[in-house]
């Protein structure tokens, strides 16, 4: 066992994807140029951050401890930073103190919730999939309890809910290896309570990160990435590996529908972490999605099995076929939209960049209608994070808004907060908040709008 240092062996451990150690509060942070008034709230980002040692050899990246990084803004300031553990049982048991009040039974698993962070119901949760619950936090990212959602969440949840921007429900798809060969459809209704769910039996228990939604669709990724129960015998810590011989297909559930009812589509083998985002074209469903060749095959300490890029598929449930093409081969990865636009048809797409050894590079926004990329390419200074697309008040196209990421100074060894015109990504930022410490590479975050 050993400390983690900047330059591990393992490069998911290494440069900026290395942890920090200490949860830091920051106050009035410096700003360079004028942060709009509109943006009033709170940009969340979380991301594994192992607390204590771990080994080099065999340490998963998507096994650390989750820890949550935060900026409040405010009538044109920067009010604070704060990085704070999720305060799960095994994280109180490398840093002290008392776990969080927890509504469910001492035996129910609680994993580290690392992986996104979102606001619904007027509550904040940090989240992740595999079968943990949400937890959780405060305004100020303390810890406030593992959470059942009043009582109506049946088991675990999941690390991307997809909110429909309709009706304001989230849809879930969760899975956890106990159960065997299934995954659970949830959806979670504005009050915060689940009011449905959905047993859907497979054929053996895949990784299911992501799913996507349209408006009468839900879709299912089998995708060959399952759960090995001889690894697991064994002491893997995460025993989700490439498998040639499963068949890789996508489900269309219908809304009100049961898995019964799904149309199952065979695809190409591949797995997607990260849908853009998915529409209904006529008898098809067009789903744009960033696509892995295979994870967890070779390399089984993260996602390095070859480029991923955006591609849009054609799914036909009436023929139960698919086609597919790549819409843009730049390796990339964190694919965000105008999110009013969820599971309608849309044009522009935001996304990371992805260097070698998974480093975050280039800030990129994708014309889905033609494969257009505009591209803003700052290295080898900055590294950009997942982009959050956040609309202006009164907006009048798609676009109009902002493009709001964190980014990693290389020259000082610090992160800020960059805000962009989302019409003009390549040109200088609107403002960037100037952060003391350094934000690591992490997952998933949003813009959490004050009141929401």
């Amino acid at each position: 066992m050993s400390t983690i240092e900047r330059h591990s062996s393992n490069p998911y451990l290494s440069n900026n994807l290395a942890p920090v150690h200490e949860e830091v509060t920051v106050t009035n942070l410096r700003v360079t140029g004028h942060i709009p008034t509109e943006l009033s709230g709170r940009y969340l980002r979380n991301g594994p951050n192992p607390a204590g040692s771990v080994d080099e050899n065999t340490h998963h990246w998507f096994l650390g401890h989750g820890m949550v990084h935060g900026i409040r803004l405010d009538d044109g300031r920067a009010m604070w930073y704060r990085n704070r553990w999720v305060r799960t049982n095994d994280v109180c048991k490398v840093l002290g103190g008392t776990p969080p009040p927890s509504d469910w039974p001492k035996d129910h698993p609680t994993f580290s919730a690392n992986t996104n962070v979102i606001g619904h119901a007027g509550h904040t949760f940090a989240i992740v999939e595999g079968g943990g619950p949400p937890v959780e936090l405060g305004y100020e990212l303390d810890t406030v309890r593992v959470s059942n959602l009043h009582g109506t969440l049946p088991h675990s949840f999941s690390a991307h809910p997809k909110r429909d921007p309709k009706t304001g429900d989230l849809h879930v798809m969760a899975y956890y290896w106990a159960w065997g060969n299934q995954v659970q459809y949830l959806v979670v209704g504005v009050d915060g309570r689940v009011r449905r769910h959905v047993d859907i039996p497979l054929p053996g228990g895949p990784m299911l990160h992501d799913l996507a939604i349209t408006e009468h669709y839900v879709l299912v990724f089998d995708l060959p990435c399952v759960f090995n129960l001889d690894a697991a015998m064994n002491g893997v810590s995460f025993p989700y590996f490439w498998n040639n011989d499963y068949e890789a297909r996508i489900g269309l559930l219908p809304r009100e529908g049961q898995a019964t009812d799904i149309k199952w589509i065979p695809v190409d083998p591949c797995y997607i972490f990260h849908p853009m985002n998915a529409y209904e074209d006529g008898d098809e469903v067009v789903l744009d999605a960033v696509r892995h060749p295979k994870v967890f095959d070779r390399d089984r300490r993260g996602p390095n099995e070859g480029s991923p890029v955006l591609t849009r598929w054609w799914l036909d449930g009436k023929r139960g076929t698919a086609r597919s093409s790549i819409v843009n081969d730049r390796p990339q990865e964190f694919p965000r939209i105008n999110e009013e636009l969820t599971g309608r048809r849309y044009r522009f797409g935001y996304s990371s960049g992805i260097g070698t050894g998974f480093a975050q590079d280039t800030l990129m926004k994708t014309d889905v209608d033609n494969g257009f990329v505009q591209s803003r390419v700052d290295q080898p200074r900055y590294g950009y994070g997942e982009p959050v697309f956040v609309s202006r008040e009164g907006a009048k196209s798609e676009d109009d808004g902002y493009v709001i990421t964190l980014r990693h100074d290389t020259q000082s060894d610090t992160s800020d907060l960059a805000i962009f015109d989302a019409q003009a990504i390549t040109e200088d930022p609107v403002a960037v908040v100037h952060l003391p410490v350094r934000v690591p590479n992490g997952f998933h975050g949003n813009w959490i709008p004050d009141g929401n």
